[in-house]
């Protein structure tokens, strides 16, 4: 592809472009991992629009239904929407099923996204940016691959005929079936044949070399491998190994075990965001419940059409006839449909609403759509049920501390020394006999991430990112993220068939740069997920006691015995940087990289106590969140009073019971304020008697009222407007910047301001160096007439 259109994502989207180099790399050696890879870039970009053209929520549903909302809004047309669906459909067809004619549509989707991409470039990031025409791709010279330009050329021709034959039809309606004939996918030539011979010759010469490699089973657990990949179908023996049973699979089960068992029609809605395990789930009921779940009918959202020209709308309507107004009293059909939050929404607000105002109902009743949690057990007396996959965090709260044993038990899924394990048995088998078992980072890293103090820094991190990034890690994401923890992509091309010879000649700058904890922090590239983990950087922590043993590291002779008194590290960690001399000119710049290594082990796994690292504002937030989802009243003022006094302390500092009034420009001079005294409404606190709490909101929703007027109003705390008021309380004063981010604060504060004293009296403050003065104008009612008085 075109280097210099891809060189425009480096500054914001650097973590796009680690996806281009990965799809470049697999276009002729592994066509389907390139067609995966493509359409994630290109999904992706598709959420970088939606954040871009202020559609957030987009990116809480499929795909396809975000491609569908952006062309109604008018941000995609003809060609480049055309493209995006193009991408889309090819994706999701290799995701699903093994296809014939791989490399045609991998050298399909390379010239569309190369397209795509000119289109994001001139129209979000350089303005007077000129596409240069499209160069078709050639494989790069290697010892193991020898392929005939010829071929190339006529596959590349044979590319250029099927995009003719697109370009003549409207693909964004077609299903996928209309799509195989339109792609040719059933079909494929010589050339493709002797082409396919080759890579599998290749694969055979390099087959003894991938057995011996622990890579070869992790690779299992990238976002382009099949087995990522959900649907309702095959559950296989990979799948089962790494499920995981969650609180959600318990209540889903029990209610089509009921519903199994009624008399009346019984609709199953399993709602969430895309990628949260709604499909593996059903997958797995399928596999272990065969004869019940014979009596379902399946159904899932992201599935396409039915029949060309139909939308996913139009596919919901006719599923679900039998649970229309008309049909359902006398319907008693069992049907289980996976659905996203998002086009649930859509489907209830169609045109079809009318036919389906009882299903509308039944969701506005449960508050499916909203942020809140309601009870979803089953209901005898209804043909609907319903479980939220949202309402369940992948964490849990005790006591104010977080808890995920899902994410600890996907950890242990890869670590554990079991025989049933397939990645500690490759582990056993191939790398502690391997030559380079001495200075491998993917061993190293392997071993460190079997440690429960990093297992539980992890989580912590991972939950951090939720909290302060509101990011949503879907079970496809947190998977690939394992294996970007383990294999240092930035150092080591683990497709070459030589990659072992490159580990063997990793410098010693590289191999610290390749440690998990250097990973962790230092890749925003690799994914949002690394990108929100950038973030908290420990590096960024500045306090005496950090700044005091920078100057002491710095200074040692021997800072290696820094690691082995500190760090809980595996056996053999850092052995291979044991021989470095740091006065030698070339090992300097290592007494730096060391230090990062140091501080961002010790946030990991670090033992004694010479520093904190710790974010004292973030633990005060997850401990009142706990205890405001417990409605816990009595241990709840303190934080009632921290975010009422960084309301009254918003304008600047006021008087008791006076809030200042912002009047459209900043005054060094005056001062302008009004009588607000603000008290509590708990009205609206959660109830809970769980001392675990599994199902909760993430932000505290917190009620406010005039004692002069009585009216309430409430207001969203997430965790960015908490620490914010926290440093407004301290004596900050928010910028433009922070006023134009918490707009709906601003509003709050404005209706709070609206039942204060402003109509009837006002405290203007003169302030001098010395001595205040103060004048008060108020309106006499009785007389009907304004009097300004010094006070």
């Amino acid at each position: 592809m075109e280097r210099d259109v891809f060189s425009y994502l480096d500054k914001n989207y650097r973590y796009l472009n680690n996806y281009i180099r990965d799809f470049n790399k697999a276009l002729f050696t592994s066509p389907h991992s390139a067609i995966i890879k493509g359409r994630t870039f290109v999904e992706y970009l598709t959420q970088e629009v939606s954040n871009l053209e202020r559609h957030g929520l987009l990116n809480l549903i499929t795909q396809a239904e975000r491609l569908r909302k952006l062309e109604d809004d008018g941000v995609l047309e003809g060609e480049i929407d055309k493209l995006f669906h193009i991408v889309r459909m090819i994706g999701n067809k290799a995701a699903h099923t093994d296809i014939e004619g791989e490399l045609e549509a991998a050298l399909n989707i390379h010239k569309n996204i190369y397209k795509i991409t000119c289109w994001f470039v001139e129209n979000y990031i350089d303005y007077n940016f000129e596409a240069a025409s499209y160069k078709s791709p050639m494989p790069s010279e290697s010892k193991d691959i020898h392929i005939n330009a010829e071929m190339i050329s006529d596959l590349i021709k044979k590319m250029e005929t099927m995009e003719k034959t697109i370009s003549k039809t409207q693909v964004v309606d077609k299903n996928d079936e209309e799509i195989d004939k339109i792609l040719n996918i059933d079909g494929k030539d010589e050339s493709e044949e002797i082409f396919e011979d080759i890579i599998i010759e290749d694969i055979i010469d390099n087959k003894e070399l991938d057995k011996k490699c622990l890579i070869q089973e992790l690779s299992r657990l990238k976002e382009s491998s099949k087995e990522a990949v959900e649907g309702l179908g095959e559950f296989t023996p990979f799948k089962r190994y790494m499920h995981i049973e969650r609180e959600a699979q318990k209540e889903l089960e029990d209610l089509i075990l009921k519903a199994n068992t009624s008399n009346s029609a019984q609709l199953i809605l399993v709602c969430g965001s895309v990628g949260d395990g709604k499909s593996h789930i059903i997958s797995y009921f399928n596999n272990k419940h065969l004869d019940i779940m014979k009596n379902f009918t399946l159904h899932n959202d992201a599935t396409e059409s039915l029949e060309p020209n139909k939308t996913s709308m139009d596919t919901l309507n006719e599923v679900l006839d039998n649970f229309s107004d008309e049909k359902i009293e006398e319907s008693n059909e069992k049907f289980i449909l996976a659905i996203n939050l998002g086009t649930l929404n859509n489907f209830i607000d169609s045109q079809y609403r009318e036919r389906f105002s009882v299903l509308k109902k039944y969701v506005q009743d449960k508050k499916i759509l909203e942020t809140s949690i309601d009870e979803s057990s089953f209901d005898e007396n209804s043909s609907f049920q319903f479980v939220n996959f949202s309402d369940y965090n992948i964490f849990t709260l005790k006591d104010g501390q977080v808890n995920s044993s899902y994410i600890e038990s996907l950890i242990t899924k890869i670590t554990d020394s079991s025989e049933l394990n397939i990645f500690y048995n490759s582990y056993k088998r191939n790398c502690t006999e391997c030559s380079n078992c001495g200075c491998c980072p993917i061993k190293a890293n392997y071993e460190l991430l079997s440690n429960g103090m990093v297992q539980k820094a992890i989580v912590d991190l991972l939950v951090q990112c939720i909290i302060k990034n509101k990011i949503i890690i879907s079970t496809r994401a947190l998977i690939n993220f394992m294996y970007e923890l383990i294999v240092p992509r930035s150092y080591i091309d683990v497709n070459s068939p030589i990659f072992k010879n490159h580990i063997y000649k990793l410098n010693n700058l590289d191999y610290i740069k390749s440690l998990m904890p250097n990973i962790i922090f230092n890749h925003k590239e690799l994914s949002f997920i690394f990108e929100a983990l950038n973030s908290l950087d420990p590096l960024n922590v500045r306090n005496k006691k950090v700044d005091d043993f920078i100057i002491e590291f710095n200074n040692s002779a021997s800072i290696l015995s820094y690691f082995k008194e500190y760090i809980d590290y595996p056996k053999g960690y850092i052995d291979k940087i044991n021989e470095i001399n740091f006065e030698e000119t070339e090992d300097r710049n290592i007494r730096y990289e060391l230090l990062k290594l140091f501080i961002r082990s010790y946030y990991v796994c670090g033992k004694g106590d010479i520093f904190s690292l710790k974010d004292p504002i973030y633990g005060n937030y997850m401990m009142s969140l706990y205890l405001w989802n417990k409605g816990d009243k009595a241990t709840l003022k303190g934080l009632y009073d921290n975010v009422k006094d960084g309301i009254i302390k918003w304008n600047g500092e006021a008087d008791k019971d006076q809030i200042n009034i912002f009047t459209g420009k900043n005054q060094i001079k005056y001062k302008v304020s009004e009588e607000l005294e603000l008290k509590v409404d708990t009205s609206n606190l959660p109830n809970s008697d769980e001392t675990n709490l599994k199902k909760f909101i993430t932000t505290l929703n917190l009620k406010y009222k005039s004692k002069r007027l009585g009216k309430a109003y409430a207001i969203d705390v997430d965790f960015a407007l908490y620490k914010l008021l926290i440093q407004v309380i301290d004596g900050y004063r928010p910028n433009k910047k922070d006023k134009n981010y918490f707009i709906k604060f601003i509003e709050f504060v404005n209706k709070l301001e609206e039942t204060g004293s402003q109509n009837e009296s006002l405290v203007f403050t003169e302030k001098n160096r010395h001595i205040n003065k103060k004048y008060k104008l108020e309106y006499d009612n009785e007389f009907e007439f304004y009097r300004f008085v010094e006070i």
